[in-house]
This record gives structure tokens, C-alpha cells and sequence, in this order.
């Protein structure tokens, strides 16, 4: 008689969770995400408090980056791999880790650096704006000044004042998000989404979520624009490590200056006159180039396999 083997009839496109099956995609990302949330932001703050770092004005820096750098491996990567892993056998495809073309990782740099002049002058833009408007200025500054205390907090964990304390920052700050979320939303959110939608569609929405994710009303526009560019690269490429790179480089690039120019011109980057004229013309040389980056990366994009997902095609 024939020896009878569970692992040779499991059938690896099947969930291996059986009450998944009838869930839908979207519902799964979404419930996952609230879940992953909760484990962050709870039991993180747990962490925090249980080691001592209450002072959210004035945070103890060096348990803060342990907790912020373990909390995310922890309470983000692991859950993302164990909702995933309940989904399918097919972690390697699911998650996009094939090898990707050096042509798609140049152009994939080119794109996040042609495009921070923009998120700059976004950025100045909109604080212009907020500081003259007066109706602008009366309903949104209350909420802005408890966003600013936040961020400022936030500075001094990133904030490094040597070459040894700087490689910790970007562990903390660059190569832990990179990793970590890229897996989550790059990953399992842009996945599930493709099965439901097509690939315009679920590289929108993935972003969107990735912004809501981060919190940040005020950086929400080029929190919304990283996020699309990121899913746009990693699925056109199919490879998630073209997003890990350019995560990286955009979160490098943000603490690198801090490193060297100071937090008082990070915290309050004033334009005006010739150097303003200089930003715009510099935030529309951005877009013109940015754009050129997408069309270029999209001819160069890897076909997705016939039947690979069930949502149509863009």
C-alpha cells in the first residue's frame, strides 16, 4: 500500500489557513493591518513604558531606537509573515523576492532622488500656505503645533551627533523601515490587493494605506506619492528589493541631512525671493524627470505571468 504523505497532496495555491478561504483580499489586508497596528502601538508603548522611557518631550534616546528598531521586526515583519504564511506556501512569490534587473534598480534611484526637490517644495508650499491663510492658520494650527511636538521628538532619535551614532540611526531610521514595511504594504498589502484589482488600482490603494499607516496628516500628499512610487517599482519590477533600496535611500536621505546641516535648518527650511523662484523651477525639473523615470520604467517592466493574479490587467 501506498505510503500517504500530507506535504506531496497539499496543494500550494490553496491558503493553508482553511477559514481564509472565503475572506476577501481586501477584508484580509485590512483586518491585518489593524491588528499589526494594535501590536505596534500598544505593545510597543507597552515596551516603552516598561523600560522606563515616559517622557514623550524629552524621550530617552538610546531605549527609544532599541524599542523603535525591535518593535518593528517584532511587532510588524513577524505578524506580516505569519498572516502570510496562513495565506499561502508561496511565501517567495507572494512577497516578490526574486533578484530584480540592474536597469530596473537604476532607474528605481534615479525616480526617489528626481523626485525629492518636489516633496521639498510640496512640503514649503503647504507651510506657506498654513502660515498665511488666516482661516487655515486658525483651524489648523492647534492641531499642527501637537503634530510639530511629535516630530520634534521624533528629530532627536534621529538626530546624531557622530559617525558611530549616525550608522545607528540608519539601522534604526533606514534599513528597519525598509525592510519591514516594504514587506507589509510592497509585500502582502500590494498581493492581496492585485487579487481584487488591477495593478493601477492596488499599487493607489497600497500606497494610500502606507500613508494612512504612518500618521502624518501633515506629510500625507508626499507620504501618499512615496508610496505609489514604491508600489508602482516593486510590482512593474517584480521584486521587492527595488522598494527596500529606494526605502532606504528616501529615509538616508531625510537623516543624512539632519547629520549635517543641523536641526534647526531641517526643522525650519526658509525660502524666499531668488531661492524660491530656484525651488519651483527645481520641484518642476523633478516632476518633468519623474515622470520620465515612470515611462521608461514602465517599458522596461517585467509581465506579470499569464494567471498569476485574478484582477485583470492595467
Amino acid at each position: 500500500m501506498q505510503d500517504f504523505n500530507p506535504e506531496q497532496n497539499r496543494d500550494p495555491q490553496k491558503p493553508a489557513g482553511s477559514f481564509l478561504k472565503g475572506l476577501n483580499p481586501f477584508a484580509y489586508v485590512i483586518i491585518v493591518l489593524a491588528i499589526i497596528f494594535f501590536l505596534y502601538q500598544f505593545l510597543g508603548g507597552i515596551l516603552a513604558v516598561a523600560a522606563g522611557d515616559l517622557n514623550a518631550e524629552n524621550p530617552n534616546v538610546k531605549i527609544t531606537r532599541i524599542i523603535l528598531s525591535f518593535g518593528q521586526f517584532m511587532f510588524i515583519l513577524a505578524p506580516t509573515v505569519f498572516f502570510a504564511r496562513l495565506e499561502t506556501h508561496e511565501l517567495k512569490r507572494l512577497f516578490r523576492l526574486s533578484a530584480p534587473k540592474f536597469s530596473h534598480v537604476l532607474l528605481a534611484i534615479l525616480g526617489i532622488v528626481m523626485i525629492q526637490p518636489f516633496l521639498q517644495g510640496y512640503m514649503y508650499l503647504q507651510e506657506s500656505a498654513i502660515n498665511s491663510i488666516p482661516f487655515l492658520h486658525d483651524l489648523l494650527m492647534p492641531v499642527k503645533d501637537l503634530f510639530d511636538t511629535l516630530e520634534k521628538s521624533t528629530l532627536k532619535i534621529v538626530q546624531a551627533y557622530s559617525s558611530i551614532e549616525f550608522i545607528v540611526v540608519v539601522f534604526v531610521i533606514c534599513i528597519t523601515p525598509a525592510i519591514c514595511e516594504e514587506a507589509l504594504f510592497r509585500g502582502f498589502a500590494l498581493s492581496n490587493l492585485r487579487k481584487v484589482s488591477k495593478p493601477a488600482i492596488a499599487i493607489c490603494l497600497s500606497g494610500f494605506l502606507f500613508a494612512l499607516y504612518h500618521f502624518q496628516p501633515f506629510n500625507l500628499i508626499p507620504l501618499v506619492v512615496l508610496g505609489w512610487y514604491l508600489g508602482f517599482i516593486v510590482y512593474y519590477s517584480n521584486s521587492i528589493w527595488v522598494g527596500v533600496i529606494c526605502h532606504f535611500l528616501n529615509n538616508f536621505f531625510a537623516a543624512y541631512f539632519l547629520y549635517a546641516y543641523g536641526k534647526e535648518e531641517f526643522e525650519t527650511p526658509h525660502v524666499a525671493g531668488d531661492e524660491l523662484t530656484d525651488s519651483i523651477v527645481a520641484a518642476a525639473f523633478s516632476i518633468v524627470m519623474f515622470a520620465s523615470v515612470i515611462f521608461l520604467f514602465y517599458r522596461l517592466r517585467v509581465h506579470e505571468p499569464a494567471g498569476a493574479d485574478k484582477g485583470g490587467s492595467l
